[in-house]
């Protein structure tokens, strides 16, 4: 895909996605801060435009992949870099976070996903290794509440 292509591709692909469905996830890699892949994370953010997010990281992680002198801000900071890109587009809030702690003890997991559940006030888990309940959760109430919403404005 041509990079002045990205948000549009990614836009068709939701529309399309979308027709018959409640919800559409669409899961993204790479990162704002990442010098190779940011551009490619930004297009995917504005032309899915989402309604909210659920924001993915890996704990141990410190800095980004080869590029040590690439730290990676604390996780409420990184959230409203998230928050700040597309709330021009339409405002999406982070509203869980799923942890990646493959590389962590786990007990050291499980006090990573406590750590940020306190840092963020979101739900937190590591949904592969754990249960993906808290970020199933918060999806399921957001819509319910964006339906909610909806339905009043009619």
């Amino acid at each position: 895909m041509i990079a002045d292509f990205i948000a549009g591709a990614a836009e068709k692909l939701v529309l399309d996605a979308s027709k018959g469905a409640e919800i559409v996830l669409v899961e993204g890699q790479g990162s704002i801060i990442h010098p190779g892949y940011s551009g490619v994370t930004v297009g995917l953010m504005h032309g899915s435009l989402p309604h909210a997010m659920v924001m993915c990281a890996q704990p141990s992680r410190l800095h980004i992949g080869n590029n040590p002198w690439i730290k990676i801000p604390p996780l409420p900071e990184l959230i409203a870099m998230h928050e700040m890109l597309v709330k021009h587009l339409r405002p999406a809030p982070v509203i869980a976070v799923a942890l990646n702690t493959y590389d962590l003890s786990a007990r050291a997991a499980r006090a990573a996903i406590d750590k940020t559940r306190r840092q963020t006030g979101l739900p937190t888990t590591d949904p592969v290794r754990f249960d993906s309940e808290p970020v199933v959760e918060a999806i399921d109430a957001f819509h319910r509440k964006r339906v909610r919403a909806g339905a009043k404005r009619k």
